[in-house]
């Protein structure tokens, strides 16, 4: 039988029965402390799930020498899980506390400390015998030599991850995107040099190969129009349109690589061989030309005075990074621009042209999209996340203005293209992937990318400091 005795952390005064199933509340920088005794060649397991709060667990030994620092990374709930092979008999003391993350400093890292209160469950908990142990390794290792045996059977050797490589190693792989109208390119890190190209030599196949004649990223739909107007027409400089899609993360020498190969191909092709450039993602980043095209269309069309609220005041509180707790009247305003403007369709088609018209609701919808992702509080309503729900309909949208059969490639996070609906990105499920895949079924195929070794690019988190 395994017992799990706390002790009583003497600055905090908690004392409790910890059992498998019970919830065990924590708020600020508590720290729970329990110990427990184990022999040479036991293996501790203990899963504990959390609930609206980031944990992590420091194992100590009998010395109280730190052994292990357990964080899993996935926020604020999931499960933390701790597996801790025992090299020594004696008495062990494993500290469950909350994780406040370094980029915090003075008052804000106060504040952050403050507003935690969330709780987590034992959910297992087992001390395996040094026999157990043993024998729990063997099948871990049989497993794992059946996995690898498996993988070497059905690998294919990629020759290079560059583009313009060649495509032949590729070929034995077409059967697999026959039939399939989108394929998700996911990455484990936003910023790994390898993963980028790797992706880059895959949109060469699908789109001189398989006939792909969309790329989406999980960039501003807005921003992204810059980029788009670059690679069809040779409009603009390229490092401008890169920088204005918003998101740093795809501001690296290998997405401009490939902008600049899809800007080489797009002129070598007839027109419908063209492959377009388009953000799918909803977040409050490169929205600027949404803001002008609408205001300019405002001061053009407003001429009656109906529309009482100010577009230009409300833009720019958007801009300036409007408090994110709660952006109720932000919304609230918008809505009433969009009911104007749904309202007075005939005057303003009239005034202007169908086109414009329908742009300037497009641009607006991203607009309120980008606001209700970006509204803490709104987002709390839902059980899912807004935003990947939100990026799925923009993916849709771009297929059915396209002609039938037009195919996409999908480039975004791995946790984003997954076709698992329990997969959970910022701590909700549901993930864009999962979406698609209700929608289109097996002609959604998703491709997820992760490294052994290579290089990436990181910022760092500290705003004041504002480094890259």
């Amino acid at each position: 039988m395994f017992l799990l005795f706390p002790l009583v952390f003497i600055a905090q005064e908690i004392s409790f029965q910890f059992r498998i199933g019970q919830e065990i509340f924590i708020k600020g920088n508590k720290k729970h402390l329990y110990q427990v005794k184990l022999n040479k060649g036991e293996l501790l397991q203990l899963h504990l799930l959390q609930k609206n709060v980031d944990l992590q667990i420091i194992a100590l030994s009998p010395d109280n020498d730190t052994l292990q620092r357990f964080d899993a990374p996935n926020g604020k709930n999931g499960l933390e899980v701790v597996e801790l092979s025992i090299e020594k008999s004696g008495m062990y003391h494993f500290e469950v506390s909350t994780l406040v993350p370094k980029r915090f400093t003075g008052s804000t890292r106060q504040k952050y400390i403050d507003n935690i209160d969330g709780s987590y469950i034992v959910s297992k908990y087992r001390i395996f015998s040094e026999k157990e142990h043993f024998q729990l390794q063997n099948r871990r290792k049989a497993r794992k030599d059946s996995v690898i045996s498996w993988i070497k059977d059905q690998s294919i050797l990629v020759n290079d991850v560059k583009a313009e490589t060649g495509l032949t190693d590729l070929s034995s792989i077409k059967s697999i995107f026959k039939d399939v109208q989108i394929v998700g390119l996911g990455e484990t890190s936003h910023g790994t040099k390898e993963i980028f190209q790797m992706k880059h030599r895959m949109l060469e196949f699908l789109v001189k190969e398989m006939g792909f004649t969309i790329f989406a990223i999980e960039a501003s739909h807005v921003g992204c129009k810059p980029i788009n107007d670059y690679v069809l027409k040779g409009k603009g400089i390229i490092r401008d349109a890169l920088t204005a899609q918003g998101f740093w993360i795809w501001n690296t020498e290998e997405v401009l690589e490939m902008i600049e190969w899809m800007k080489n191909y797009n002129q070598s092709v007839s027109e419908n061989k063209k492959v377009k450039f388009i953000g799918v993602d909803t977040q409050m980043v490169g929205l600027d030309l949404a803001y002008e095209r609408i205001s300019d269309f405002v001061k053009k069309t407003n001429t009656n005075g109906l529309l009482i609220i100010d577009v230009d005041a409300l833009f720019k509180k958007l801009k300036n990074n409007p408090n994110r707790n709660d952006m109720s009247l932000q919304r609230q305003k918008l809505y009433t621009l969009l009911s104007y403007l749904i309202l007075n369709k005939a005057k303003l088609v009239d005034q202007t042209s169908k086109q414009i018209y329908e742009q300037i609701i497009s641009d607006l919808r991203k607009i309120i999209q980008g606001v209700e992702v970006g509204d803490r509080k709104y987002r709390k309503t839902f059980d899912i996340n807004i935003r990947d729900e939100y990026m799925a309909q923009t993916v849709l949208e771009i297929l059915q203005n396209e002609k039938p059969g037009a195919k996409m490639v999908l480039w975004a996070h791995n946790t984003h293209i997954s076709k698992n609906i329990k997969t959970k990105v910022s701590g909700k499920a549901r993930p864009l992937g999962s979406i698609l895949k209700e929608y289109i079924a097996e002609k959604y195929y998703a491709i997820g990318f992760s490294t052994n070794q290579g290089s990436f690019r990181a910022m760092n988190y500290n705003a004041k400091e504002k480094k890259i």
